[in-house]
């Protein structure tokens, strides 16, 4: 049997410290690091028949469901008074609409059935005759004349007349009336208004206010005219857009 040989090659150590060259020092020598083996906590075995215990369910934050629940109602109670408070507004703007338009309808057939008897184009009357206009009847009762005061003189060639009106609402609204919806009109055409003197009792005179459904009212108004005109006029306009000579009474002075 063959024997091996007494000295046999070594295989080169890799981690055998190398040459230096003088005056370098070595590298130091590899250490290796320690190996740590990692462990898992010791669970005990689970024993046959044994179950692991159920979990407890979350606890739900009943003061977050009430408050969510207050705050939907609330939502809900303001959508239904929204609703009722459109479906009542849409019924009174629909009653206001019919009255309305009722009112206007009455309004119209009354004021087309007194325009059509008394109140069409210029009218012109006599002492003691009506005109009515609107549904407000005015009649001139009586006319005189007077030759003035010391105080009160008028000019040269005229002379005062006294006019007593009476005015009458017919209709079943409350109207206006004015002493300044009166004039007189001369035969040449000249419009003027009503003379201030003081020989008239002013509990007498006409003066302005309001006339309720059915109400009346009379006075005085005092006018200078000229003497002897035969086709001088009182007029009468109670709508502020009309003819201020329109709606006569002939004075028959």
């Amino acid at each position: 049997m063959q024997q091996p040989p007494e000295n046999p090659e070594q295989p080169s150590n890799p981690y055998q410290p190398q040459q230096t060259e003088p005056g370098v020092s070595p590298p130091p020598p590899y250490q290796q690091q320690p190996y740590t083996q990692y462990q898992q906590p010791y669970q005990p075995p689970m024993q046959p028949g044994m179950y692991p215990p159920p979990q407890q369910p979350k606890k739900r934050n009943r003061a977050l469901f009430w408050i969510g629940g207050g705050c939907l109602a609330l939502i809900v109670l303001g959508i239904i008074i929204a609703v009722i408070a459109v479906a009542s507004a849409g019924h009174v703007v629909t009653t206001t609409i019919n009255n309305a338009a009722a009112t206007a309808t009455a309004g119209t057939s009354s004021s087309t059935s007194t325009s059509s008897s008394s109140t069409s184009g210029n009218q012109v009357s006599k002492v003691g005759g009506t005109i009515t206009l609107n549904g407000v009847q005015a009649t001139l009762v009586s006319v005189k004349t007077h030759p003035g005061t010391d105080v009160d003189i008028p000019r040269a060639g005229n002379e005062y007349i006294v006019v007593h009106v009476r005015l009458h609402n017919t209709t079943d609204n409350e109207v206006d009336y004015n002493v300044f919806d009166f004039h007189t009109k001369s035969g040449t055409g000249n419009i003027t208004d009503e003379t201030f003197v003081s020989f008239v009792n002013s509990s007498d005179q006409l003066n302005s206010g309001k006339l309720a459904a059915g109400g009346s009212v009379e006075g005085d108004i005092v006018f200078e005219v000229k003497k002897g005109d035969h086709q001088a006029e009182l007029t009468w306009q109670p709508s502020f857009y009309g003819n201020a000579g329109d709606n006569g009474w002939i004075l028959g002075l």
